[in-house]
């Protein structure tokens, strides 16, 4: 990846490990870094040598010497450099979402800040020919950009849009963006003399923004860590309504452009705005809107993978779910256990303690199975909590995450119950990728995990995808009537999700968690 570095393997068109190099360096994003741990992690998970290698896919394609810097980087760390095929960046993203998906045929979108010299891309694809690309958005008119923009002015940090995001409902869209961005025809039109030139920004990721933004609104950026006034909270909502707008409008542009087509993949950083998906699910549209698990940079190396497969003649497999790291041993983890001197029980049915646990208002991390790709916690590197109590978001927020208070966290509902209780539509909802409409009847039994808006962003668990998961949600429904936990990502704020029994434990010591689960072992404080 160019921005968040990971390595994905593919076998004969069946994706067999993603894995991400923060993971491994316990460095949030790594960006710079090349994924170095990342590919030994993805050779050991398959249990073969770099020799074994065919083909080594990257984007890149606009960089006069990228190819050649790789190449000289894998001879150097693994002896050895096979056939590099170089792509885009945003085919990547869009073959990361469309052969993911598993569809015959789709509309596609790829949206972020910038990636080899383009903001985004329509395309249609079919199985049988291909990605066919209809047009390319120019980084001057970058959305993602724009987003960013709005991020820093709001006082917050690098990649932290999604805050942005969380507290766009607390507030109203009533200023005036018009003149920095507004929808049209086709999408929209962003004034990039927001956006510093002089110095010229090294990356996207450093405050951007000249003081033309305070100065067009009259109020000066929000200093990061600074009072949160009814002000910031209106230009946050009117950013992210604004933004709804563009990606609809292009949308339409899409479906104008191409074949009748019901179905849309779409990916890039922008697919992580989960409020902007679920203007795109609610519309009608579609029978099918397929966002990707990992929909950022940390998703290329996926999209990567799937177009080598093409290059190489197999037909890509549909991804079945986003459980694609590494997996430690209930030996391992006794192991670690020991070394550390903690003190432990060994549980014959952990799902079943999980859910007393959780039942009682306790707080559990929860460690099970192969790390999940992308930046959400499904299920397998999880903290989780009773989503009964409006209390426990706040005492979560406070003891373990030590975050924002206007964070929302996710619920995890059995698959069979998700329609009782959201507004499903339909679609799949394994990856938390949209914020679904909380029932009305039902929000008073989930308080914890309904936001200000009356919605959520769910993720919806099947036994088939993750059994022991499942289970713990099926036990503490049994002992509570209620189906949905609270699930957040397992790992303090500012920190990457983690990835060993030891960052777990490290994680584990270091909050105000109550117990730990882990394999097979339950540690309590």
């Amino acid at each position: 990846g160019q921005h968040e570095p990971a390595a994905a393997l593919i076998i004969d068109g069946r994706m067999v490990a993603a894995c991400e190099e923060e993971r491994y360096l316990r460095v949030k994003s790594a960006y710079g870094q090349l994924p170095y741990h990342s590919i030994k992690a993805c050779l050991k998970i398959a249990n073969i040598q770099f020799e074994d290698i065919d083909a080594v896919v990257t984007p890149g394609i606009t960089y006069d010497d990228f190819g050649e810097r790789i190449r000289d980087y894998l001879r150097h760390n693994f002896g050895s450099c096979p056939k590099l095929n170089q792509v885009h960046h945003h085919k990547a993203h869009l073959a990361s979402a469309f052969y993911a998906s598993g569809l015959e045929e789709s509309l596609c979108l790829s949206l972020d800040a910038s990636g080899d010299g383009a903001s985004g891309m329509l395309a249609y694809a079919t199985r049988k020919d291909g990605i066919r690309i209809l047009e390319e958005l120019p980084t001057e008119n970058s959305l993602g950009y724009f987003y960013t923009l709005m991020t820093y002015y709001l006082g917050f940090a690098d990649g932290d849009e999604y805050k942005v995001m969380g507290l766009a409902p607390y507030g109203r869209p009533n200023i005036d963006l018009s003149r920095i961005i507004r929808p049209s025809k086709g999408g929209w039109v962003f004034d990039w003399s927001f956006v510093r030139s002089e110095p010229p920004p090294r990356s996207p990721f450093e405050p951007l923004y000249s003081s033309a933004v305070a100065t067009l609104l009259g109020q000066p950026n929000r200093t990061p860590g600074g009072p949160m006034t009814d002000y910031y909270r209106d230009v946050a909502c009117s950013t992210q309504h604004v933004t709804e707008e563009c990606v609809l409008r292009l949308v339409n542009e899409l479906q104008a452009s191409a074949p009748m087509s019901r179905n849309l993949c779409y990916a890039g950083g922008l697919a992580l705005n989960c409020s902007v998906n679920r203007r795109l699910l609610y519309t009608g549209e579609f029978d099918n809107v397929y966002v990707s698990p990992v929909s950022s940079d940390r998703g290329l190396a996926i999209g990567c993978a799937y177009l080598g497969a093409v290059i190489a003649g197999d037909q890509p497999w549909q991804l079945w779910d986003a459980y694609l790291g590494s997996c430690y041993s209930n030996e391992e983890i006794r192991k670690e256990l020991l070394s550390n001197g903690c003190r432990f029980e060994e549980a014959h049915d952990p799902a079943e303690v999980g859910a007393s646990l959780i039942a009682q208002s306790k707080i559990v991390g929860w460690f099970q199975g192969r790390s999940e790709a992308g930046a959400r916690s499904l299920g397998n590197r999880s903290i989780i909590a009773s989503a009964r109590d409006e209390t426990m978001r706040d005492l979560v927020n406070a003891r373990i995450k030590y975050r924002e208070e206007f964070r929302p966290f996710a619920p995890s509902v059995l698959y069979e119950e998700g329609q009782q209780y959201f507004r499903t539509e339909g679609a799949d909802h394994s990856y938390m990728c949209f914020t679904c409409d909380v029932h009305a009847d039902k929000a008073d039994s989930i308080r914890a995990v309904v936001h200000v808006d009356g919605t959520a962003r769910v993720q919806t668990v099947r036994s088939s995808n993750n059994e022991i998961y499942y289970d713990l949600i099926r036990k503490y429904r049994e002992q509570t009537g209620i189906p949905v936990i609270l699930n957040t990502s397992f790992n303090l704020k500012g920190q990457p999700i983690v990835e060993t029994p030891r960052d777990a434990l490290m994680t584990f010591y270091g909050c105000g968690l109550d117990a730990l689960i882990m394999g097979d072992f339950v540690v309590r404080k």
